[in-house]
């Protein structure tokens, strides 16, 4: 997990040769870079056209410093050079851009990112991304640096999700990450104001079989509540 990669053009090689289906591609800056920024919009160009939708990551806890640039003078800056390279490419066919964020931001943050991703007009928030911070554990490994994911990530994330959800007030759609392994767990993503959710961790544990057994637990969970679909049971908390 985190960013170990061979680089940008490997990845865009395979993005590709991709076959069908939604495949999105996140990308965020290089560990020793001087112009962080600069490394979003690189990407942003090299990957357009090949993805169906692209995250920008400001996240990664793996990656010293990233997190800073979601100061609000700083993401104003990130998305506006972002949406001013966009306006330059060919047009794309209205691909989503989203931009995702940690689940450790302070008071205040959430409002101001908020506002910032709206007034910029991206078209959503991924919330979240792992954690630096450490609950009561059993692993002989917790105390090792770097983000936090799976099951300890889930009340987290999920809490700050509904603090989106609040600030967004619709203006922009959020996909709900972090803990998911079940359909109950996707549920309490939707129902905190998720319209799509995504999982990681849980894969590795259990396959890819377990997104059929999600979706079918949480059509369980949507009809029993009385929602014919996923979109209504939105914000529902």
């Amino acid at each position: 997990m985190g960013f170990n990669n061979q680089g940008l053009e490997p990845f865009a090689a395979r993005l590709a040769r991709r076959g069908p289906g939604v495949v999105g591609a996140n990308f965020g800056a290089n560990k020793d870079s001087a112009d962080r920024i600069g490394d979003y919009v690189t990407g942003l160009k090299r990957l357009w056209g090949l993805s169906d939708y692209y995250t920008v990551n400001i996240s990664s806890p793996n990656t010293p410093g990233l997190r800073a640039l979601q100061t609000k003078a700083a993401l104003e800056e990130l998305l506006g050079r972002i949406v001013e390279a966009g306006t330059s490419l060919p047009d794309d066919g209205g691909r989503p851009i989203y931009l995702k964020v940690a689940p450790d931001l302070e008071d205040g943050e959430v409002e101001a990112i908020s506002d910032v991703v709206a007034a910029n007009g991206f078209d959503g928030v991924i919330v979240s991304n792992t954690t630096i911070s450490r609950p009561a554990l059993r692993s002989p490994a917790a105390a090792e640096a770097g983000g936090l994911s799976g099951a300890p990530l889930m009340a987290l994330s999920t809490e700050m999700l509904g603090r989106f959800h609040a600030a967004a007030g619709g203006r922009f759609e959020l996909i709900g990450a972090g803990g998911v392994a079940s359909g109950a767990d996707a549920y309490a993503k939707i129902r905190a104001g998720a319209c799509a959710v995504q999982l990681y961790s849980a894969l590795a544990f259990e396959g890819p079989g377990l997104v059929t057994r999600i979706k079918r637990d949480l059509a369980v969970r949507l009809r029993a509540d009385g929602f014919r679909s996923v979109r209504e049971a939105v914000g529902a908390r």
